[in-house]
């Protein structure tokens, strides 16, 4: 037997990369299946990653996969028209839960979105879209599905090939908001989305392996301040 094998669906973009470095420093076998393939970097951990390039809605190229996994993750989501984000923050990942589920895989977790309790106007493909795929996540693993709500997520993002340190803005309001109350203050009617602390992408991805991984992680929703404590002093 090898060793224990995750499936992480978006796993070459700025989340999904480090899900995937995050899953391979833990000693589990790394299968990422996305629509574009390896990403477009040459860090070593990439070659360890069976990458599977498919679209997510064509279930029969990627069914297979699922075969043998203790867990998956999907990292799946996208701006864009309404019905787009719909479909990729909603569809895409209900698709995922559904197969994972039916493949009888037994944790899955979910990288969502905080909810600021904005306006339904504002951006509601989005919000909707992950809403949804939480609803079916709840219902597809009650024992071991894990819904990560981050806020803001810094780290660098790497742009064909070029990275972008978004920790630049992140770390140090990350700081900033650390001496405060956030958790009580984020609760405050639209105001409160300015203290929704920023966490960093090596955090979430910790958390996301985690979840998908070890069953005593309870099934549910990990909020900011949870994801945070997965973050290294």
């Amino acid at each position: 037997m090898g060793p224990p094998k995750l499936v992480i669906f978006g796993g070459n973009g700025f989340v999904g990369s480090r899900v995937c470095e995050e899953a391979l420093k833990t000693g589990l076998s790394v299968v990422s299946v996305n629509r574009s393939g390896p990403p477009k970097q040459s860090a070593d951990w990439v070659k360890g990653v069976e990458w599977v390039q498919a679209d997510v809605f064509d279930v029969s190229s990627w069914r297979d996969q699922l075969k043998g996994a203790v867990g998956v993750i999907s990292c799946l989501g996208a701006f864009g028209s309404n019905d787009f984000m719909q479909k990729i923050c909603g569809d895409s990942n209900i698709t995922v839960f559904n197969e994972a589920a039916d493949a009888g895989v037994p944790r899955a977790a979910f990288i969502s979105v905080h909810d600021y309790g904005f306006p339904g106007a504002v951006l509601p493909g989005y919000f909707q879209g992950k809403k949804r795929a939480e609803e079916l996540l709840a219902l597809k693993f009650p024992q071991g599905g894990v819904a990560l709500r981050p806020g803001f997520i810094y780290g660098t993002r790497n742009v064909g090939g070029v990275g972008i340190p978004l920790g630049a803005i992140g770390y140090p309001l990350d700081k900033v908001l650390g001496v405060l109350p956030t958790k009580s203050l984020a609760g405050v009617p639209l105001l409160g989305a300015g203290f929704v602390p920023p966490v960093s992408v090596a955090a979430v991805a910790k958390a996301a392996v985690t979840a998908a991984t070890d069953p005593s992680v309870e099934a549910g929703i990990l909020d900011v301040w949870q994801i945070k404590a997965y973050e290294s002093p």
